[in-house]
């Protein structure tokens, strides 16, 4: 969702000048267990899910596998191919897969490439696109079966008005040129005023790249933004990542794929994957928290050894962010190898299954107060009236104070003019006796903080970041904007809080 707004988040401690007593906590998605869903033909894999105004439905547009991997160790067999099914919901819980009754098999399929076989499809539902024709994009690896070698198979971008009937455009919106056979996250960064995707370079180089483009036509060279570090399990792999943009601030689900050390296959196969939460601010940059996402579930349950947190949406009301995700019943690689294969054979179907996951907006991470806290900002310049908190303490209180470049209280919004807080909102507004945030729209000003007893998670508006001697365009754009605002000139008296 853009909005032209900034976020301080509380991952790190970059946009803060001082605070004490407050102690960093992460938190996770609840995943709803009513929105279990299966695929009654097919094994699902990588979804993703929209709200589709037009039809007042959700939906969710999944992968379907219709040859299951069957290659033995030491090669030979035959490989994976998915096509891209499609199911509705009015709540994003109860889900019913989108029956086409004028096919001849009933089934939901909506897109499966020149040849029968695309992979790992993402589908998004594009605002920035005036085409209406192109409303609807599809992130895909084309999976020609007709060719010897997959490391050709294009990545694309197809595009469609409604989300069931395709248009590849003869493959001319093409990022890729290997086989990406994982997840191909597609989403619009407003930083780069560009389309992105993260995929695979080259098949089964298990790191996340990214490409970008303003025309869907040309497309920058493949990068490597994040490749496993010290700190991660031995030997281990990336899977896959997932991403999405608000307020500012890049949300994403990075797949550890934990390996098998002594699997003995060209590639490794099996393991655990699990899903960590990362962040950036311009979408090419990212931050590791080594925090898990969404934690592994219990033993015998789906997710015990693997789950996979794909894009993320909010929900049509805006009170919550919706996260498509498919949790495995087995370890990764279970159906590759033959002497573990024959027992799964049947209700194959089910060794998947789609479960959605919900989280407030923003609270992935939040600074948890401890006794009486504190923290101060570094200063930002209000370019809006819009300055809100996103902050939890039902059975506690907070007090908000706006202070000058030197950390003297502007008069009129100290902590004694406050409005204390008491509750729990994702946008509240600051509030003092006599004066409003309005009136300091175009000044520079430090932001501090008092709570006891609850969290905060971020703070959201209107403002450029005023660190040092000028003012920049946002957290992930460092461009100067001191002649903008300040004059040739240099003048710091006109942002200067009277």
């Amino acid at each position: 969702m853009e909005s032209g707004l900034s976020t301080i988040t509380f991952f790190d401690d970059f946009a803060l000048l001082n605070r004490t007593q407050f102690n960093r906590r992460f938190f996770t998605p609840r995943l709803i267990e009513e929105s279990q869903f299966f695929d009654p033909t097919y094994s699902l894999t990588y979804s993703s899910i929209q709200w589709c105004p037009e039809v007042d439905k959700y939906r969710l547009w999944y992968n379907v596998n219709h040859q299951v991997c069957k290659s033995e160790i030491g090669g030979g067999g035959q490989d994976e191919h998915f096509m891209l099914a499609l199911a509705e919901s009015p709540d994003a819980i109860h889900w019913e897969r989108r029956n086409f009754r004028n096919r001849a098999d009933g089934t939901n399929l909506v897109y499966t490439g020149e040849e029968g076989s695309i992979h790992g499809a993402m589908v998004i539902r594009d605002p920035h696109d005036r085409d209406p024709q192109r409303r609807y994009k599809c992130a895909t690896s084309v999976d020609s079966m007709s060719r010897d070698n997959q490391n050709v198979a294009p990545g694309i971008i197809a595009t469609s008005l409604d989300g069931i009937h395709w248009n590849d455009q003869k493959m001319q919106f093409q990022w890729g040129r290997s086989m990406s056979d994982a997840y191909n996250c597609l989403f619009y960064n407003p930083v780069l005023g560009a389309y992105q995707v993260l995929f695979r370079a080259v098949l089964t180089d298990r790191r996340i790249c990214t490409s970008y483009s303003t025309d869907l036509i040309h497309w920058t060279p493949p990068r490597v933004i994040l490749t496993p570090d010290g700190l991660d399990p031995a030997c281990c792999e990336f899977y896959g990542m997932s991403a999405g943009y608000y307020d500012g601030i890049f949300y994403g689900f990075l797949w550890i794929h934990d390996t098998d050390m002594v699997d003995r296959v060209p590639w490794k196969f099996k393991g655990n994957v699990y899903s960590e939460l990362v962040y950036s601010y311009d979408g090419l940059n990212w931050l590791r928290t080594h925090e898990k996402a969404i934690g592994l579930r219990d033993i015998g349950q789906y997710g015990a050894t693997q789950n996979y947190l794909c894009n993320i949406i909010s929900d049509r009301k805006g009170e919550n962010w919706l996260i498509s995700g498919f949790f495995p019943l087995l370890e990764h690689g279970s159906t590759t190898y033959g002497e573990r294969r024959t027992s799964l054979e049947s209700g194959s179907n089910r060794l998947v299954a789609h479960y959605t996951s919900t989280i407030r907006p923003g609270r992935y991470c939040g600074l948890q107060g401890v006794g009486d806290a504190f923290l101060r900002t570094k200063q930002i310049l209000l370019a809006g009236d819009e300055l809100t908190i996103n902050a939890q303490c039902p059975h506690g209180e907070m007090k908000v104070q706006l202070v000058d470049l030197w950390q003297k209280p502007i008069a009129g919004f100290t902590f004694d003019d406050a409005i204390l807080f008491s509750g729990d909102e994702t946008a509240w507004t600051p509030t003092w006796k006599e004066r409003s945030i309005a009136e300091l729209r175009g000044k520079r000003i430090g932001i501090e903080i008092r709570l006891y007893t609850g969290c905060i998670y971020g703070i959201t508006g209107r403002f450029h970041p005023f660190h040092g001697a000028l003012p920049q365009k946002s957290y992930g754009d460092p461009a100067d904007i001191g002649q903008e605002i300040l004059g040739p000139s240099i003048d710091y008296s006109r942002v200067s809080p009277q």
